[in-house]
């Protein structure tokens, strides 16, 4: 009867084993399926990888303008680029409009080495060789529609009083891999009002007579910035360049309009992809 009774509790240990053991390889088996489903969804949505490369690249001045050059003066570009991992249409279409930002007409380079030397052939062959260009290409913001990149550079030619900056961005559409800009509002919009409030929160100034001390125009006078808008996290962002509305000194000034203030003067494009 002990004998009996010994087999029987072993049986049931066993049983019990063999039942947590079930139990922790289905556990484990689900976990995977999350996983992959986790990385199917991560995929599916379309977020961009993208790896910062930086590229520099400088020469000596040319023998004109060696008396315009100060003592450490090395002409150069130094360029950093949030440059698109993989060959998606998306990666592909990001790299294209990358390749134009640097080299202007070389729009099949790959890499941010060949793009930045395309870009030095054309500094060069442009009269342009005695000057240092700094430049960023970055990625500002992504959502599952959209993905933005953002220049920001500053050009100093040898002998200049001061450099140029300029700053813009492009919004890419994911579903056909467009370029928004001029497709995101209406061409009549009058975005006056909107654009000198977000100018306001720009100077960090509350009445008009103190915008002004920095604009060169009134909100009625207020021309739309020619750079074409993009999308961030806040809103659709107007930017003017240097001296657009303002002096050198008032900088680059931009206004950033929340989505829902422009949703009336959106186009259908706009409105699809910012609701």
């Amino acid at each position: 009867k002990k004998k009996k009774k010994k087999k029987k509790k072993k049986k049931k240990k066993k049983k019990k084993i063999i039942t947590k053991k079930i139990q922790t390889m289905r556990k484990f088996c689900l976990a995977l399926v999350l996983a992959a489903v986790g990385l199917f969804t991560a995929s599916a949505s379309g977020n961009l990888a993208v790896e910062k490369v930086t590229v520099k690249r400088t020469w000596n001045v040319s023998d004109e303008a060696k008396e315009y050059a100060t003592y450490n003066f090395t002409p150069g570009v130094n360029v950093t680029v949030d440059m698109p991992v993989g060959n998606s249409r998306l990666a592909t279409a990001v790299k294209h409009w990358i390749s134009k930002v640097l080299s202007a007409d070389e729009l099949d380079l790959k890499t941010a080495e060949d793009m930045v030397d395309a870009m030095v052939t054309k500094i060069k062959s442009e009269d342009g060789a005695d000057q240092t260009v700094d430049l960023t290409i970055t990625k500002v913001y992504e959502n599952a529609k959209i993905v933005t990149f953002v220049v920001n550079g500053y050009d100093y030619p040898i002998g200049a009083a001061h450099g140029m900056p300029y700053t813009y961005g492009a919004t890419f559409r994911k579903s056909d891999c467009k370029e928004m800009g001029e497709r995101l509002v209406n061409k009549k919009a009058k975005l006056n009002l909107l654009i000198w409030n977000g100018l306001k929160k720009h100077y960090k100034v509350k009445s008009n007579s103190k915008l002004r001390e920095y604009v060169n125009y009134s909100m009625k006078s207020l021309p739309a910035p020619t750079i074409a808008p993009w999308v961030v996290k806040e809103g659709v962002v107007f930017q003017y360049g240097s001296y657009e509305i303002g002096p050198y000194s008032s900088g680059m000034p931009a206004a950033v309009v929340p989505v829902k203030s422009l949703l009336p003067y959106l186009t259908k494009e706009g409105r699809a992809l910012l609701k």
